[in-house]
């Protein structure tokens, strides 16, 4: 890693006001990898790596074109499996709609049913996600999602449970649900989404109705971990919630990485996820375990953070129609971040990407600097070698 002398650093982020950048290499795209003196770093990390740890906030295109680029530079080196933020269900849905009709195929599903699908709902993501959509040389998926279903997800599951059912009683239970999915989802109406409002006793009773269908059990068994999670999310339990998804996260992940024979592998989730350390969750993600699991093998996972300093984004705004909105990017948790490394977007380029080592401004801070962060600031500071970011980021295009 490019280094420059702490106390040279420190007198620059010490200095009030902050009259300096910390050290950064510029990023582009050329021939669809990355370009520029940032990539030439990133190339350097990728070759000592296991695993590549892509954190981000949510809504940008930047980031899934990033991440594109980057796996393309990662591909001779064995980088060929790619694990997302989205339920493993919903994942084989997006892989078997390509299969059938390419994007246009997908593209109906986020038509027919747009909130059962968080990221890969919008094009740049879905792009991305598609390049790892064949199975590997072992005959197993490369497209990993490791996550909880999704909120509006039921609404296309259940479809495949009513495909499921081993008799006319069962697939008449899975019809009623199914329009009654349809019903709330075509309102936006949360409160009665399926994951929000089946007990334990009913999943018991629909488990019991599908004796006997394996696809059946496998579609309900995820349902009723998804549920279990938001719900008590929704009881304000948020702690004990977060803390099943990290363990959710995890299992689902390592059941994927044994069954490929442990590839080298990218992910891209949100920051806290894929960040080294305890979460500001209070949680111990993928990040963590796997740069366990690459230290453990004299090896690294190389942390890169996606954090643009302004620009638009796309979010998900639950509503009868159109569920999706583009608003301008303004976090405080993100000013203070860059504010406490020195960074000033008016000294950035807005027609390419910035690549800021953390290194340097850990060494700067030192220990007595860095305990007085802010735990998100800390978090990232700490959990990240790298950070990429740009004044003026350009939000994802949905493909509903």
């Amino acid at each position: 890693m490019v280094r420059v002398a702490a106390t040279a650093l420190a007198a620059l982020l010490f200095a009030a006001p902050v009259c300096a950048q910390p050290l950064s290499y510029p990023l582009t795209i050329a021939h669809g990898g990355l370009s520029g003196a940032g990539a030439d770093v990133l190339k350097g990390e990728i070759a000592q790596s296991d695993f590549i740890l892509f954190g981000e906030d949510h809504g940008f295109a930047d980031s899934p074109v990033l991440l594109g680029a980057l796996a393309q530079d990662a591909k001779p080196a064995g980088f060929d499996h790619y694990v997302i933020e989205v339920g493993p269900l919903s994942t084989q849905r997006f892989v078997d709609a390509l299969a059938h009709g390419g994007m246009a195929a997908f593209q109906k599903i986020v038509h027919r049913y747009p909130l059962a699908y968080p990221f890969l709902a919008n094009h740049e993501d879905a792009e991305t996600a598609a390049m790892f959509a064949a199975l590997d040389a072992n005959g197993q998926p490369r497209l990993w999602g490791i996550d909880q279903e999704f909120i509006g997800a039921p609404a296309l599951l259940l479809e495949d449970l009513v495909a499921a059912a081993p008799n006319a009683a069962a697939r008449k239970t899975a019809e009623a649900l199914l329009a009654r999915e349809r019903e709330a989802a075509a309102k936006a109406d949360q409160a009665n989404f399926f994951l929000f409002t089946e007990t334990e006793a009913q999943f018991d009773a629909l488990a019991a109705q599908f004796a006997g269908s394996a696809k059946g059990q496998a579609i309900i068994a995820a349902l009723r971990k998804s549920a279990h999670i938001y719900q008590l999310y929704n009881a304000d339990k948020n702690y004990l919630s977060n803390v099943e998804r990290s363990a959710l996260l995890a299992q689902s992940f390592l059941d994927a990485y044994n069954a490929a024979g442990k590839p080298k592998t990218i992910f891209r989730m949100g920051a806290e996820h894929v960040g080294l350390g305890l979460t500001t969750n209070n949680t111990f993600d993928p990040g963590t375990l796997t740069s366990s699991l690459a230290a453990a093998n004299g090896r690294k996972a190389l942390r890169i953070l996606f954090l643009p300093m302004g620009g638009r984004y796309l979010h998900i705004a639950p509503a009868a129609g159109n569920p999706f909105k583009v608003d301008d990017y303004d976090d405080a948790d993100v000013k203070d971040f860059f504010a406490s490394i020195g960074a000033d977007a008016a000294a950035l380029p807005k027609d390419s990407w910035s690549l800021i080592p953390l290194e340097p401004v850990r060494e700067a801070l030192e220990t007595r600097g860095i305990n007085k962060l802010k735990p998100m600031t800390r978090f990232f500071l700490l959990g990240y070698d790298y950070v990429i970011t740009t004044p003026d980021a350009k939000p994802a295009t949905t493909l509903y």
